[in-house]
């Protein structure tokens, strides 16, 4: 058990350790298929929807803000809302309407949620206290962006994140996930989703 504990101490430290000029090479590590993004391309075959990594993303957000077809700020933030949730336990993918608060059923195993933002906007994510963060191993995060108009210009984005439950929730009890973003052009306004995740 000891050997145990000093060992993850070590590679906690070691996560710890991370800068955010690491963060893009832990990230690239991390883009691969992702089964809610699949599942979101398949809902809207029309739409175009590009897997990329924050660094390109918080790129797009600023060509936007700067491109003189626009003439004006980035889109603001008009909607955000938990699209989907997929656990090891019961059905393997759940599509969530926009007030659902609470999994349908007790989860274990991995977990994943998609959550959608329409507009510009500034976003982090929480599991309880734990901030969700690329530099964190125990978090895989992917985002997409979207263009639902084929306008050559990102709508929204549409973001995932991966863990296991079973290290992130004790027995028996449930974690709160939050999500908020604040626009990034007026009225300024925050958006907050919160998903409430029981574990068998």
């Amino acid at each position: 058990m000891k050997k145990y504990l000093l060992a993850v101490g070590i590679l906690t430290s070691g996560f710890l350790g991370l800068n955010t000029a690491e963060a893009s090479e832990v990230e690239k590590d991390k883009l691969e298929v992702d089964p809610l993004i699949e599942n979101l391309k398949t809902e809207h075959p029309d739409w175009t929807i590009t897997l990329v990594t924050s660094d390109e993303a918080t790129k797009i957000k600023e060509e936007v803000k700067n491109s003189p077809v626009l003439r004006g700020p980035a889109p603001p933030l008009t909607a955000l809302y938990i699209d989907q949730i997929a656990s090891q336990v019961g059905t393997s993918s759940e599509y969530t309407e926009d007030l659902r608060t609470q999994t349908s059923h007790a989860v274990s195993g991995k977990v994943s949620i998609g959550v959608m933002q329409v507009g510009y906007g500034s976003e982090n994510q929480w599991l309880d206290d734990e901030r969700i963060t690329y530099q964190n191993r125990d978090y895989k995060i992917n985002v997409a962006s979207i263009d639902s108009n084929n306008d050559r210009i990102v709508d929204g984005f549409y973001y995932t994140v991966t863990f296991n439950s079973d290290l992130k929730i004790s027995s028996g009890t449930s974690a709160l996930y939050k999500f908020n973003c604040t626009s990034s052009s007026y009225p300024w306004n925050t958006i907050e989703r919160t998903l409430n995740i029981p574990h068998l």
